[in-house]
């Protein structure tokens, strides 16, 4: 009789033990399993944030190589023609003394007016 008492009580132990165990154990596997779900998506997260990154990145080159082309390189072009045109008009400027016309020089009366009038001191006969 007393093995039939200690089996029944082992039983009963093993009863009341293993559903609150099985229950424990299950609850960490799952819990382990969801963790590893959640490290697997927080990385996919990170790649898909650092592909983003790299787009932007693309994104902004590609939009520095539109203004290089369509503004910046023509106005270098165009600030460059400018600088021999002033160039042109200075060394001819610089020749007007040393010309037998000097006096009378129609060029040089017009470069006359256009500074008086921008230094704000026009003459009287500016206008003839």
């Amino acid at each position: 009789m007393s093995s039939e008492i200690i089996t029944l009580i082992v039983s009963s132990l093993t009863a009341t033990i293993s559903a609150p165990l099985g229950a424990w154990l299950g609850a960490k596997l799952q819990s382990q399993k969801y963790k590893t779900e959640i490290d697997s998506l927080r990385a996919e997260v990170q790649k898909k944030l650092a592909g983003v990154k790299d787009s932007e990145l693309e994104n902004v080159r590609k939009a520095n190589d539109i203004l290089v082309e369509g503004i910046v390189t023509p106005l270098k072009k165009e600030i460059n023609s400018l600088r021999r045109d002033v160039d042109k008009f200075r060394k001819a400027v610089e020749k007007i003394p040393s010309c037998a016309h000097a006096d009378n020089c129609p060029v040089s009366r017009q470069l006359q007016k256009l500074e008086e009038r921008d230094n704000g001191t026009e003459s009287d006969n500016a206008g003839k």
